[in-house]
């Protein structure tokens, strides 16, 4: 079940074997990663870049726990360049980055849980 953009290793750790338990995990990020992916669309339209400071921070966790690590950091830059109030360019490149990366992560694991 492993992929370069993610890893289940985590989740097993924490479902200790259930494949049941996993797939509910994958659900749950599969639907929290796409509401704050729209969220995210929505603020930058709006430029509250705050808040999409605060996603980001709430999205970072859950792309730990999928190990999926170019998001994680993605994710963890972001935040850390609003906190920091870096240029605007290079976070909006940022930002639109991981939510394109985010949909193929979503893509993929839909994919494969509902392949099962």
């Amino acid at each position: 079940m492993d992929n370069k953009l993610y890893s289940f290793e985590k989740l097993n750790e924490i479902a200790q074997g259930d494949d049941a338990f996993v797939k509910e995990l994958v659900i749950t990020f599969i639907d929290t990663v796409s509401e704050e992916i729209g969220n995210i669309q929505r603020l930058m339209g709006v430029g509250d870049w705050k808040a999409i400071g605060g996603i980001a921070h709430k999205l970072a966790s859950n792309y730990a726990y999928m190990n999926a690590e170019s998001l994680y950091t993605l994710a963890a830059n972001i935040e850390k360049g609003i906190q920091k109030s870096c240029d605007l360019t290079e976070i909006t490149a940022m930002t639109r980055q991981m939510c394109t990366d985010s949909l193929v992560l979503i893509d993929e694991l839909r994919k494969n849980i509902y392949d099962k």
